[in-house]
């Protein structure tokens, strides 16, 4: 499926880019932006796709859906998980797709966020490189890890 991770202190999110089909695996960039956010999705790529399409034009959700996204916001971390109703999470750091329980070790450990998504993309075989990171407001943009 997927790993995505982020850190309310750095104000960073990274997701890596694997998406699997039938027989095969092609790569996309599973994060956007929202006017005040960021957000990364995991789950059926094209259920993805459209609740990650609403989320940054600042539509309106009218039904549950069954995927997770992970949304980064300067207060704090959301998680949509199967819901149009976002749960905030207390943690500093947080992570979510089948690579998260070794992003968030990694993270415990000390590990940024990008670290923390190519750890996971070691261990687990539903996430691959390159892993995208971004930062919210203005500090910096877009940086790619190939790992």
């Amino acid at each position: 499926m997927t790993t995505i991770a982020a850190r309310v202190s750095t104000g960073e999110i990274a997701a890596d880019s694997m998406v699997s089909g039938d027989d095969s695996f092609y790569l996309v960039e599973k994060l956007r932006r929202g006017k005040n956010s960021i957000y990364g999705a995991c789950g059926d790529w094209d259920k993805c796709l459209k609740m990650l399409q609403v989320l940054e034009s600042g539509g309106e959700l009218d039904s549950d859906t069954d995927v997770s996204v992970l949304e980064i916001r300067s207060d704090g971390l959301w998680v949509y998980e199967g819901t149009i109703i976002p749960a905030r999470i207390k943690n500093d750091f947080w992570a979510i797709g089948t690579g998260a329980n070794f992003a968030i070790a990694a993270m415990h450990c000390g590990k940024s966020v990008l670290e923390a998504v190519e750890i996971a993309c070691m261990y687990d075989t539903s996430s691959h490189g390159p892993i995208d990171l971004m930062r919210l407001g203005g500090r910096g943009g877009r940086t790619k890890s190939n790992r």
